[in-house]
């Protein structure tokens, strides 16, 4: 497997408040993740930055997991990290409210491990079709999901950025965890909104799918979001799920 990461401030924001991340343990286990700092929220590159460093020393100092093993480890981790950072906000007023998505993936063992909170997706692929994984967890989703909107409405609803779930916004919160047979995948992609917000299901498979490099992929997904209209910070990591080699 092999993997790559890119984010960029985009042509409308003064600030890159989203991190990506690549990292393995003292085994080699490889764990990705994107974070968004919330836009609108002070401190929001802060606060994806404090979530990405948190699991970056976390995993690092662990060694080989199963899958029931890794599962736990990173319930358990989300929920610690998120509680550490809402404390700290207690402790430190200046930094109140500020927050963050998440979307991270462990492969352990043929498992592919992902976790998310907020609205940074993560999404599998082959030659048949992209799935997306993760569901959001926003106002708008929720819309979809009670069947008052479509998802085509929901991209153009004037509340599409309201968030209902994020890290260090409350004590207690919970990532829905994924499992997913690393073996029938191609391509694994994590992404912040600000790239999958200006390209459909169909562009990113396209993109991806293409025959040309993975910084070439890359660079071609960032520069489609900006040619589409984003305003927001664009973050992405891709992995070759068959490629040999690692980062």
């Amino acid at each position: 497997m092999k993997a790559i990461d890119r984010s960029i401030r985009g042509d409308y924001r003064d600030l890159n408040e989203d991190v990506t991340g690549i990292f393995e343990n003292g085994t080699g286990q490889m764990l990705m993740l994107v974070a968004d700092g919330m836009g609108g929220h002070r401190y929001g590159d802060v606060a994806s930055q404090f979530v990405h460093d948190e699991i970056k020393a976390a995993w690092q100092e662990q060694n080989l997991l199963n899958v029931e093993e890794g599962v736990e480890f990173l319930r358990r981790l989300v929920m610690d990290v998120n509680r550490r950072m809402y404390d700290y906000q207690q402790e430190h007023p200046e930094y109140q409210g500020m927050g963050t998505t998440l979307v991270l993936c462990a492969v352990i063992e043929e498992t592919l491990i992902i976790l998310n909170v907020g609205d940074s997706r993560a999404y599998v692929m082959n030659s048949r079709g992209i799935d997306q994984v993760t569901n959001d967890h926003s106002f708008v989703n929720l819309l979809v999901d009670a069947g008052e909107i479509t998802a085509e409405e929901a991209k153009r609803h004037p509340k599409r950025n309201i968030i209902t779930k994020a890290m260090g916004t409350d004590r207690l919160i919970q990532a829905d965890v994924f499992r997913l047979r690393n073996r029938q995948y191609d391509y694994l992609l994590l992404a912040s909104d600000g790239l999958t917000d200006n390209l459909d299901d169909s562009e990113l498979h396209a993109i991806i799918r293409a025959e040309a490099a993975m910084t070439d992929k890359a660079a071609q997904l960032t520069e489609r979001a900006i040619k589409e209209g984003s305003t927001d910070n664009i973050s992405l990591v891709l992995a070759d799920l068959k490629a040999s080699g690692s980062v």
